[in-house]
């Protein structure tokens, strides 16, 4: 048995990405807010044996921010959630596009299993190394150097892949970039691919799995009736909303459409819900 404390392309501002995401994905419109349906789950809750947690970190516990660096999960928020990761039924997962030591820094919740980089970087350390990964150096350094000139366009090194932000861009800037990134995702073949956060484009290997192939992975390892409570409230976390059918999935903020069963507005609603979440539990 597994113990607690081991172990698409983007819609953006450019409409390519947007018909391709559509293509990758076969979405429904705004499903009910998770309110309307709080008996449903709540029963789902009760009737389960183990029940794992599953939370993106950026738009869902936190507000998104114009520089990522300044976001740091909230003395209310932590609380409730070293609450429910000392409870014996709970199994508690951070997961996100972050590197794993950025995010560890930033949620700050002792116990809980930690992802980053979609599921790649591991909290025990299981992070196996990638031929593939090196050329992306390469195409990393060659954007760096032809996107100087665009204001509010910035290149991130997550090691072994890479991200353009766009979020402080113009469309004018943003259009440029998105040429610059096909360009080098033709330049790098098909052993890549492109992935999206909001505002936000990362080219990775295709070595590289999925938020919803990582949480199926977990939960594998997890025996007896459980169920599965997962949160994002981007076009990443959708892989995990399609694959955890049985799951409660929940989209946060602003979305045009989703496989997630509910949503929630924003971070307040989640901090709300996991307080009801422990709530039940007691």
């Amino acid at each position: 048995m597994m113990t607690k404390t081991s172990f698409a392309r983007p819609h953006s501002a450019d409409p390519q990405t947007s018909k391709i995401a559509a293509k990758a994905l076969t979405c429904q419109p705004k499903p009910p807010h998770l309110s309307e349906c709080w008996p449903q789950i709540d029963r789902q809750i009760r009737l389960a044996k183990q029940v794992v947690v599953f939370l993106d970190f950026d738009g869902t516990l936190v507000r998104l921010r114009r520089r990522p660096k300044d976001v740091f999960l909230g003395e209310p928020a932590r609380r409730v959630l070293h609450r429910l990761v000392r409870h014996q039924q709970v199994t508690l997962c951070f997961i996100s596009g972050r590197q794993l030591g950025d995010l560890q820094r930033r949620a700050r919740v002792k116990g809980a299993l930690y992802f980053g980089l979609h599921g790649w970087e591991r909290g025990n350390g299981d992070t196996p190394d990638l031929p593939s990964a090196r050329r992306l150096r390469e195409e990393m350094q060659r954007i760096q150097q032809q996107v100087r000139d665009l204001p509010g366009i910035r290149v991130e090194d997550k090691g072994i892949c890479f991200g353009i932000h766009y979020r402080t861009a113009s469309k004018t800037a943003a259009k440029k970039a998105w040429t610059l990134v096909e360009e080098a995702l033709n330049r790098l073949g098909p052993n890549f691919r492109l992935m999206a956060g909001k505002k936000i484009w990362e080219i990775y290997p295709m070595d590289i799995g999925s938020k919803g192939k990582t949480a199926k992975e977990l939960l594998r390892q997890i025996p007896g009736r459980k169920l599965a409570i997962y949160a994002g409230d981007d076009t990443t976390d959708e892989t995990a909303f399609a694959l955890l059918r049985n799951g409660v999935t929940i989209r946060v903020g602003k979305f045009k459409e989703t496989k997630a069963k509910f949503f929630l507005r924003n971070p307040a609603e989640v901090l709300k819900f996991l307080r009801k979440l422990e709530e039940t539990l007691a």
